[in-house]
């Protein structure tokens, strides 16, 4: 997926349209979108889709075997697929995507592609410790945000599926699989030397949000 991402990066990112929803850089390439569209990057549910609108591969897709395999594992009917970037230092604020769930009939499954160890993904305030190559169920109509204060992008494949009896028999095969869990809280689990990266970087976009996060940081390290 690394070797293909490369090839795509030269793509058109669109900024995510939701701009109120985060701070910094968050972009998408589409790989499904409706109607096959490069240009449009907006991810609705099949239920909301008019009787002209479907989900279809992109150009994108077509050029790349290897995501196209990953996607063919999901035996089931796929709607939005992107790759998401949150540049470093971005802030992807706390929200729900309602009905984006297993029980409301769709699933979002997220693939890190390219992540570090700084990039903190929160549901309900429980630390979700997502790594390269690994593959998420999230129940994202659940309060969640994202920060990025690592030096470099993350970047997820964000599949959307409908459900169907092979989603139910995939999740409830791993459904007694325990993950680990995180009991240290968002302000403290950096070294000293880390906040001062994180407080450089945030000074730098320069916004009100992020120079009070900063202050944040600033007092709680001293």
């Amino acid at each position: 997926m690394q070797q293909e991402l490369r090839h795509l990066q030269a793509a058109l990112w669109k900024p995510h349209y939701n701009e109120k929803q985060y701070q910094g850089s968050w972009t998408t390439l589409q790989l499904r979108s409706i109607n096959g569209s490069l240009e449009n990057n907006i991810a609705i549910q099949a239920t909301s889709l008019q009787h002209n609108m479907a989900y279809l591969d992109t150009s994108l897709l077509n050029e790349s075997p290897y995501f196209q395999s990953v996607l063919n594992f999901f035996q089931c009917e796929k709607m939005s697929v992107r790759l998401m970037k949150l540049n470093a230092g971005a802030v992807i604020k706390d929200h729900m995507d309602l009905d984006m769930n297993f029980e409301a009939g769709e699933t979002r499954f997220h693939i890190p592609v390219q992540t570090n160890e700084a990039v903190n993904f929160f549901i309900e305030d429980e630390l979700i410790p997502m790594k390269e190559g690994e593959c998420w169920y999230l129940n994202l109509s659940l309060n969640h945000r994202v920060n990025n204060w690592g030096t470099t992008d993350r970047i997820h494949l964000v599949i959307d599926c409908k459900v169907n009896d092979w989603v139910k028999n995939l999740l409830h095969e791993n459904a007694l699989i325990k993950k680990e869990t995180h009991t240290k809280s968002e302000a403290t689990q950096y070294s000293n030397a880390e906040k001062i990266l994180i407080v450089k970087q945030l000074r730098l976009m320069g916004t009100a949000v992020a120079s009070e996060l900063a202050d944040k940081i600033e007092n709680g390290s001293n």
